[in-house]
């Protein structure tokens, strides 16, 4: 199985999206596209998938009649359209024998259990409908399926199901993402996408990244060698023609110097030919992938003044009506730390932070932060923002010179005549660097932020997490971006229950612990209880063999007490391994 694409061209009205595009999608392989925000990725799966029409190029498949499924990050399900009746008339369109079983079979597949079988599939969360949508693309029994950000608005748990479910099902995929620990994760090839290029990298996301690493110093390597060859011919076509000049206005009938100013001629016009040759195969210099201005980041945030304690939360609680978010939490932030704050979503995250700052209030116990402490807050919200001002006068709220405001503002990508772009006209993922950027600017000596990498594409995290790298001040972030997490937190706080639980390490060594803890939990069995459940479950199946035993029994009904009568002995046989 094999897709190869070739001198694809793209435009809108005029508006060239990418040109001279080419690639293959080799059979078994999981491919994470990459690129910045606008380059096109969606459009080329889309033309991939036949949704839309190319300009030009050539796309073949082998076979010809290759199946090729796309997720929509977009798709919008119809109102009153039950999860169940969703799958079901999906299932009658497209044909076939035991409709119930059919659909209840791939909705527990993809999670999607009975809770959620009469919800209107308008309503569910963003993760949810990332797995009804997967649910059509498993029932089509695609060669080849296209996901567009699937990652989106999922949380931890769906994530880790996602990254499940990609493995299990062993299909080759491309999937464009912004998500680099969930590329990590699944990819074994990385396309990197320009408007006039595709770039692939064996293995997968940090894998690329070493790749680029390596490639940008052969590069360095390469431009500076051919810089010195350049100056060498310059100096060498100067001094001959220095002493042609000398030797021809010397020669006059003679012999001897005439052929020696024409020598020299001789060297000069080869040496102007070598320089030439150089100049038409000139490599541009490598855009440096570091940071420059670290002191600018931390200048004027009295980081080294700071007390040890920064915020002390002493048993605060929290509720919404009926529904409790957090009971009797502690913890504490200290100089110095870069802490993530992680948690299911719905579980308060958000609703702490505003804790902190004082914008939401609390129910009982005490929070308090020290008097020499200067927040930065980021809210995912973006509402601090100015629309009418310029990039650069947004940033230059915060007091800071013009200089190191630029400075700044081409570490994040703001480049040239760009910093005089209006808010009004930049995109998310722009206000966002800019909002960024206006935080570091501020002098504050406590980042908390909310989300800062959403709408970003990876080469924007890239940046902002170097930033925060470099940053001196103590950091509690809320993200989904797990790479993000995984390379900045040395501490991590989960919201656990309605408690806060504190990990005294990065994002791995919480995700390692907290599987340890599972592990100890399961081993602390309660054997009176699993004997109640397995008598039971027993009874159950009992019933469900005299039932099957009838005569008068509809197919549909037999099909799905045969379904129960598995899933229950499944139950009875996983509890007895407990008793073991």
């Amino acid at each position: 199985m094999r897709i190869v694409f070739n001198d694809l061209y793209k435009d809108y009205g005029g508006k060239v999206i990418f040109e001279n595009l080419s690639g293959s999608i080799e059979e078994g392989n999981v491919i994470g596209l990459i690129g910045i925000n606008g380059v096109g990725k969606t459009t080329l799966l889309k033309i991939l998938a036949g949704l839309e029409s190319k300009e030009s190029g050539m796309i073949k498949a082998s076979p010809e009649r290759l199946k090729i499924g796309y997720l929509d990050q977009h798709y919008k399900f119809n109102s009153q359209v039950t999860v169940y009746d969703e799958i079901y008339n999906f299932i009658v369109k497209g044909g076939g024998e035991s409709y119930e079983v059919q659909v209840e079979k791939v909705l527990m597949k993809v999670g999607l259990g009975k809770k959620f079988w009469s919800v209107e599939a308008h309503s569910l969360s963003g993760g949810e409908k990332t797995k009804l949508l997967l649910c059509k693309l498993l029932l089509e029994n695609y060669d080849v399926l296209l996901l567009d950000e699937p990652t989106n608005h999922l949380d931890e748990l769906s994530m880790k199901w996602l990254e499940g479910f990609i493995k299990d099902e062993n299909k080759t995929m491309v999937i464009i993402s912004h998500d680099r620990y969930f590329l990590d994760k699944v990819t074994n090839i990385i396309w990197e996408m320009t408007s006039s290029e595709i770039k692939a990298y064996s293995g997968n996301y940090s894998d690329y990244k070493c790749q680029k690493e390596v490639e940008l110093k052969n590069t360095l390597k390469e431009y500076d060698k051919q810089q010195r060859e350049i100056r060498q011919l310059k100096v060498i076509i100067n001094e001959r023609k220095q002493w042609f000049d000398k030797a021809h206005k010397a020669a006059g009938v003679n012999d001897f110097l005439r052929a020696k100013a024409k020598k020299h001629v001789s060297i000069m016009r080869a040496k102007e030919k070598a320089l030439e040759r150089l100049e038409s195969n000139k490599i541009e210099a490598p855009k440096s992938q570091t940071i420059a201005g670290f002191d600018l980041i931390n200048k004027e945030a009295g980081i080294n003044k700071l007390p040890q304690y920064l915020i002390e939360v002493n048993g605060i609680s929290k509720s919404y009506g009926e529904k409790k978010i957090l009971e009797n939490a502690s913890f504490t932030i200290r100089r110095d730390e870069k802490i993530a704050l992680v948690g299911n979503n719905g579980t308060g995250k958000s609703t702490l932070i505003k804790m902190i700052l004082g914008l939401e209030k609390i129910d009982r116990g005490e929070i308090y932060v020290s008097p020499s402490l200067k927040i930065g807050y980021f809210s995912q919200e973006l509402e601090d923002l100015y629309e009418d001002n310029s990039i650069i006068e947004e940033v230059l709220i915060g007091g800071r010179t013009k200089d190191e405001a630029r400075l700044l503002l081409a570490c994040l990508l703001f480049k040239g005549e760009e910093v005089f772009k209006k808010i009004k006209y930049l995109s998310m993922g722009e206000k966002c660097r800019v909002a960024f950027a206006k935080l570091i600017l501020s002098g504050a000596n406590l980042l908390i932020l909310d989300e800062p990498t959403n709408y970003l594409d990876v080469f924007s995290r890239e940046k902002i997490e170097e930033v925060l790298q470099s940053y001196k001040g103590s950091v509690l972030v809320v993200s989904h971006d797990r790479y993000l997490l995984n390379n900045l937190a040395n501490k991590v706080l989960a919201i656990e229950g309605k408690n806060i639980v504190e990990y005294l390490g990065g994002y791995d060594y919480f995700l390692q612990k907290r599987e340890e803890n599972k592990k100890k939990t399961k081993t602390s069995v309660d054997y009176k209880k699993i004997k109640d459940e397995i008598a039971v479950l027993e009874c159950k199946l009992a019933y469900i063999s005299g039932k099957l035993g009838e005569e008068k029994v509809e197919v549909s009904l037999k099909e799905q007490l045969n379904l129960e009568f598995i899933e229950v002995a499944k139950r009875i046989n996983l509890n007895k391994q407990l008793l073991k």
